[in-house]
């Protein structure tokens, strides 16, 4: 029986401890933290898809805060509403789904090894790097760095219940430069309110100059997150007769836009675990798979951080002359953007420009 060690019981790693145990592996998970998925670094918004996709594993509708019809999106004062009438995403108890995870690695096998960070003792003749953007795995076997990063800062505030199914994103590179701010209700009383920037730049100033433009009070308690905002150039190797794989935000294996990373990390998560001793084919299929989409995300968001506010209010019009609300509304894809740039856009805009 080959010995598999994961780094990590995040999302990314328990999936990958579940998929190598159902190849026959032995595994063992190292957590640095005494409970998996405390504390807690996101915002919990999950697509629909993203939790459908991992539905064969935990019942997410368990850990269902609030379900999201849509999105309000404001660029630059310019705003544009999104809605599909019915949940394309949820607001999920991250903690509780996160633990949720890492018990069903557990139940099926796996060893879980709490208040272990590993610096260098990895043991088996596999070991999959799903430790995070600031990955130990990544760095002591010397991969390609991770150059673009967002930092977010985030509390819990009380909000006016006003719009309680949409999340609404705020783009302006002048309050939060190279990201983006957002309100994201938990409830008819509770919603995260958080900014991200661009990396050196700080989010602090940047949450504080969004919340009096908004209205709403900070809370005190504000917690940080890293976010990658590109793939690492190569995310597999061999070295030292040990097979070496990264997934999810230790690969980069997140969407740039948005910084989630649920359905990718998890998604590629899948393969590392089923292909942990083929690392040469983990690379291979999950960039067949997802590479495609990761880039556009990655080229989106470097085109939105790149204009001024008076460009992306620009665009937000542009957008809405061509009625691109309806046409989003109708594809509900949050995850795949290669999706939504199908032929029938063109057929969409030329229609919409006819009825002007």
């Amino acid at each position: 029986m080959n010995s598999v060690h994961v780094i990590g019981a995040g999302p990314a790693g328990s999936v990958a401890a579940i998929s190598a145990l159902r190849e026959g592996h032995k595994v063992e998970m190292s957590e640095e933290h005494g409970v998996p998925g405390f504390p807690v670094d996101c915002s919990g918004l999950i697509s629909k898809d993203g939790l459908e996709s991992l539905s064969d594993l935990v019942d997410y509708r368990k850990y269902a805060l609030n379900p999201i019809h849509g999105a309000i999106l404001d660029f630059s004062g310019h705003q544009m509403k999104i809605d599909a009438k019915k949940p394309v995403a949820f607001v999920i108890n991250r903690a509780s789904f996160d633990f949720a995870l890492s018990s069903k690695a557990e139940s099926e096998g796996a060893k879980l090894v709490r208040n272990e960070r590993i610096s260098s003792q990895f043991r088996g003749a596999s070991v999959i790097g799903a430790d995070g953007p600031n990955s130990t795995v990544a760095a002591s076997f010397h991969f390609p760095n991770i150059r673009r990063f967002a930092l977010t800062a985030r509390c819990k505030v009380r909000y006016d219940g006003e719009n309680p199914h949409f999340i609404r994103a705020y783009l302006s590179n002048r309050t939060s430069p190279g990201f983006f701010s957002w309100l994201i209700p938990h409830n008819e009383e509770l919603a995260e309110m958080g900014t991200g920037v661009l990396l050196p730049q700080n989010p602090l100033p940047a949450l504080q100059s969004f919340s009096k433009k908004i209205g709403i009070p900070l809370s005190r308690e504000i917690r940080f997150a890293l976010i990658p905002l590109e793939c690492r150039r190569k995310t597999s190797l061999r070295s030292g007769g040990k097979n070496i794989l990264l997934a999810g935000d230790a690969a980069g294996q997140v969407k740039s836009t948005t910084g989630g990373g649920v359905f990718f990390g998890t998604s590629c998560a899948r393969l590392a675990g089923r292909h942990a001793f083929s690392p040469e084919l983990y690379e291979k299929e999950w960039k067949a798979l997802y590479q495609k989409d990761l880039r556009m995300h990655k080229f989106a968001h470097f085109v939105y951080g790149a204009l001024p506010d008076a460009g992306l209010k620009l665009a937000g019009r542009a957008l809405s002359f061509f009625q691109i609300e309806k046409y989003l509304e109708e594809r509900e894809n949050m995850d795949h953007p290669t999706r939504i740039l199908h032929p029938r856009l063109a057929v969409h805009c030329l229609s919409a420009l006819m009825q002007k």
